[in-house]
């Protein structure tokens, strides 16, 4: 086993984004740094110096955009690229003494990143939604399991959406 290499798996909701990017700079300044995360939420890291790393996290999907401006946007400002992983996009950069290192500088961008984020989420509950209906119509005993596991991430992802609600309304506030 390849002991400059580890694995760990830790879970954050999407709201949890800063307490992520903490977590994330407490490995690097360990001597982990990240290379990969891999779904759901299995964080892939390397041994090496222990660098005070600034970790940031933008969501937005790749599929309506131009990847290479988008990175190379950040690039300019500074910031590696390092991983994607459901639209999420992780980046660093070392810290600076005095500096708070930002990728959205202002609440308006943060609330933006979130409503991205909302948005995605309201257009997969349609499909939730409809399986609940057609389930739920079905006399077979075996889709009862199916109909209370889609129940239970339809329920997940109401949560979530309020949580990112109730976020963007702090940030509003701010």
């Amino acid at each position: 086993m390849d002991k400059s290499k580890i694995r760990k798996f830790k879970w954050f909701w999407a709201w949890q984004d800063e307490n992520e990017e903490a977590w994330l700079r407490e490995m690097s300044n360990q001597g982990w740094h990240l290379t990969g995360i891999g779904f759901p939420t299995v964080y892939s890291f390397e041994s090496g110096e222990a660098k005070d790393y600034v970790y940031r996290l933008d969501y937005r999907s790749h599929w309506k955009m131009d990847v290479e401006d988008y990175l190379q946007l950040f690039r300019d400002a500074g910031w590696e690229y390092v991983e994607e992983m459901a639209g999420w996009n992780y980046f660093r950069q070392l810290a600076r003494p005095g500096e708070k290192l930002e990728i959205y500088t202002d609440a308006e961008s943060k609330i933006e990143k979130y409503q991205r984020l909302l948005a995605f989420l309201w257009i997969l509950m349609l499909p939730l939604l409809i399986s609940l209906i057609n389930l739920r119509t079905r006399p077979y005993d075996w889709l009862s399991f199916v109909y209370a596991l889609i129940g239970v991430i339809f329920v997940l992802y109401v949560y979530a959406i309020i949580k990112l609600w109730l976020r963007i309304n702090q940030l509003k506030r701010l």
